[in-house]
């Protein structure tokens, strides 16, 4: 008598059991069609990427393919006769040679670099500050590219909203006092970002500031030996340039409006040393001043970051760290909206004086993750008009590219 299949056979004949067609298509259709979305979302990734790609290369392309800066603004925008430097003293044949003479003199990696005549500079630990002066490392094209996409960007959609802007890009100390530097870089000025900049900056509505400061720096130091910021003599020369070139942009606006008191002379005090922190001991009476007519004291409040709005000082002033900040003086004309570092400090008093009200905020050009939105913060002050300034160095940051709007 043949014996009952135990338990364990009969799980074993069923285990052992072969699927059907069918149950084997069941069983692999789910993988298969798993299989496939992968391979179309990787076809469609591959053709956003190339996409991407070809639109940043003809993004790039048409950037660059913008004339000078001289050759499309009015006179009063521009810096005629300015010195331009070669380009090809960091890139080519000349690399190696010009790499050889720079690290011989790796004192100037640190944060401070000593110059000429008692002329202190920021070393490159600070936004590589004499790379820069020496036009060293050159931009790659795609990074000149996205600076002059994304101001071309916010000027058109503060223009679709019916506001102005102006660029004023606050000279490096070392494009005033390239004597100054230390005597071994004379030989090794190339091409700066700025320079880069303006040669293609076409019509966007920049305003190249160095040639009212040579001239005004025949009368009075524009920048200290000891400090990087400009004096607020540097800084009026600067301002008086900007009206004149923002009157002729937009010769409708407020800036035609504005009047700039003549000077009656100039004062000299004693520098802010900026590097004594980096062992510099020295002192400077070169912190110059314009003197002003006499007239009544600015009346304006300031509303700071804490939300409290107070009397502002007599000049004017807001510091880098009152920011953002609304200013309201009664006796100006028009609103602005000011995106600014702490070059601005010295040019709040004529902001003061000019506009019945200011929204300065800071730039963050230098904190990536923290940029303001601009055309939103315009908005928000109900901004006749947007001034932009930045100092040089930042060029040496990553170039904004996040959409405006």
């Amino acid at each position: 008598m043949t014996a009952a299949p135990s338990l364990h056979s009969m799980h074993s004949v069923e285990r052992d059991k072969p699927r059907s067609r069918a149950q084997r298509i069941a069983y692999y259709l789910p993988l298969t069609i798993l299989m496939v979305a992968v391979l179309v979302m990787t076809i469609i990734g591959l053709g956003a990427r190339q996409a991407t790609r070809a639109e940043a290369a003809q993004q790039q392309e048409t950037a660059l393919a913008q004339p000078s800066q001289s050759s499309t603004l009015p006179d009063s925008c521009v810096s005629p006769g300015f010195p331009t430097h070669p380009a090809d003293l960091w890139t080519g044949e000349q690399t190696a040679a010009s790499e050889a003479a720079f690290a011989a003199h790796p004192d100037v990696l640190g944060m401070r670099a000593e110059g000429r005549d008692g002329f202190e500079f920021w070393g490159d630990a600070q936004s590589y500050n004499i790379s820069q002066a020496l036009g060293r490392a050159p931009w790659l094209d795609s990074q000149l590219a996205q600076w002059l996409t994304y101001f071309g960007d916010l000027d058109a959609k503060l223009r679709e909203d019916g506001r102005e802007l102006l660029i004023v890009v606050a000279p490096a100390k070392w494009e005033l006092y390239r004597d100054k530097l230390p005597e071994w870089t004379d030989a090794l000025q190339g091409k700066t970002h700025l320079e880069q900049f303006l040669e293609h900056s076409g019509e966007l509505p920049v305003v190249d500031v160095r040639a009212a400061m040579r001239d005004a720096k025949q009368d009075a130091p524009v920048y200290s030996a000891v400090n990087t910021h400009w004096t607020p003599f540097g800084a009026y020369a600067a301002w008086e340039q900007t009206v004149l070139c923002a009157s002729a942009l937009y010769p409708d606006s407020v800036w035609s409006q504005l009047q700039l008191p003549a000077t009656e002379g100039v004062e000299l005090s004693t520098a802010p040393n900026e590097f004594t922190a980096y062992g510099s001991t020295a002192t400077a009476d070169d912190w110059a001043t314009p003197v002003l007519p006499a007239g009544d004291p600015i009346q304006s409040t300031i509303t700071g970051a804490d939300g409290v709005k107070r009397d502002g000082p007599v000049d004017g002033s807001v510091g880098l760290l009152e920011m953002p900040a609304l200013t309201q003086s009664p006796s100006g004309i028009g609103r602005a909206l000011i995106m600014r570092d702490s070059m601005g400090e010295a040019l709040a008093p004529a902001w003061a004086q000019a506009f019945e009200q200011t929204c300065q905020v800071r730039h963050m050009l230098d904190y990536p993750d923290q940029r303001p939105d601009v055309v939103a913060e315009a908005e928000k002050c109900d901004a006749d008009t947007v001034l932009y300034i930045f100092t040089e160095r930042y060029f040496a940051q990553m170039p904004p590219t996040v959409p405006v709007g």
